[in-house]
């Protein structure tokens, strides 16, 4: 009887550890990446500022990770403000005019990016006085 016992027990415990491997062991794997807010900012003066954040939708298992200091950012227009590596913008015109999209980009294999998957997000940025007279 203690080996039928002792039987189950074991076969109990490989059933709990096969349970437990995270999602048929396979790596987690980036599909989209998303910014908040989507809906950009508008900036009202001279060092005026908006935090905007960078969001990872993954599989296996899925899961939604904050990458903001994993990507890259970029704003694609010239003279409009300043981006930090976190994802702040911080608006340098005096004018109130200007506007563009913040731009983030993750490569999926930041050492050699062109053997990887290039993931980008953007949403839009602009002065409260745009379009510039």
């Amino acid at each position: 009887m203690n080996r039928k016992v002792f039987g189950i027990f074991v076969l109990m415990g490989i059933a709990a550890a096969l349970l437990s491997t995270p999602s048929c062991a396979r790596d987690q794997e980036l599909v989209g990446l998303t910014l908040q807010p989507s809906g950009g900012f508008t900036f009202e003066g001279f060092g005026a500022q908006g935090q905007f954040t960078a969001y990872g939708s993954y599989i296996h298992p899925p899961e939604t990770k904050d990458l903001s200091g994993k990507v890259v950012w970029t704003i694609n227009i010239g003279n409009f403000g300043t981006v930090s590596a976190t994802g702040l913008v911080t608006y340098t015109r005096t004018d109130g005019c200007g506007s563009g999209e913040v731009v983030a980009t993750f490569y999926s294999n930041p050492k050699n990016p062109s053997s990887g998957t290039l993931f980008t997000s953007s949403a839009p940025v602009k002065g409260v006085s745009d379009p510039c007279k």
